[in-house]
């Protein structure tokens, strides 16, 4: 006789503050030139990062370097033929995002946004959990179910993972809004994981 089962879908989720900011910032120079304009921008993106007080030089990366016809821009912020933007991530604790967007802005950069995000081990660490959590929520919706029909629940037939779609991806970026000085609270990260489980049922 073939044995009775029961598949059901859950949820679980865990949290965590961030444990990472990456400050994205830019520089950007003008010239009458392609090269006068890339030789402002990285000597001013030199200044740049030798002001930023609180993360190491190698904290500090460059992501993106171009040099533009200012004729061809929709609206450039200079009246010279070439203008070139040096693109920066700056890699910092949480707590330290505030002062390096201080740092920046004072030594004449500019803040694109802040990201808030966590170190891939603590992302396993919480994925892991919600894993368990949605574990934990199947059994439990599956004992509801099966006590209703005077069934209870045995052994795991099969367990899958399921994508989860909440609209916010188990990603939170922080965006910095135009008041470079605002206190950057960041709030928690949440991951979410999905599971489809098939129990075997017994008679009670």
């Amino acid at each position: 006789m073939e044995s009775k089962t029961i598949t059901v879908d859950a949820i679980g989720r865990s949290e965590a503050v961030p444990d990472l900011a990456t400050v994205e910032a830019f520089t950007i120079g003008e010239g009458e030139s392609t090269s006068d304009a890339r030789a402002i921008v990285k000597d001013r993106a030199t200044t740049l990062r030798a002001s930023i007080t609180d993360v190491s030089t190698d904290q500090i990366r460059t992501v993106n370097l171009q040099v533009q016809d200012t004729d061809e821009m929709f609206d450039p912020v200079t009246d010279a033929p070439f203008e070139a933007t040096e693109r920066l991530h700056i890699d910092c604790v949480p707590e330290n995002a505030e002062s390096v967007v201080l740092d920046v802005t004072n030594a004449g950069g500019q803040i694109q946004n802040v990201q808030f995000q966590l170190h891939q081990e603590k992302r396993r660490e919480l994925q892991s959990n919600a894993i368990s959590s949605a574990m934990e929520h199947a059994r439990e919706k599956a004992e509801q179910m099966a006590a209703a029909e005077g069934l209870t629940v045995a052994e795991v037939q099969e367990a899958t993972t399921k994508d989860v779609s909440t609209g916010f991806d188990s990603i939170v970026d922080e965006a910095l809004a135009s008041n470079p000085d605002t206190n950057m609270h960041p709030a928690p990260i949440t991951v979410s994981e999905g599971v489809e489980v098939v129990y075997e049922l017994s008679e009670e």
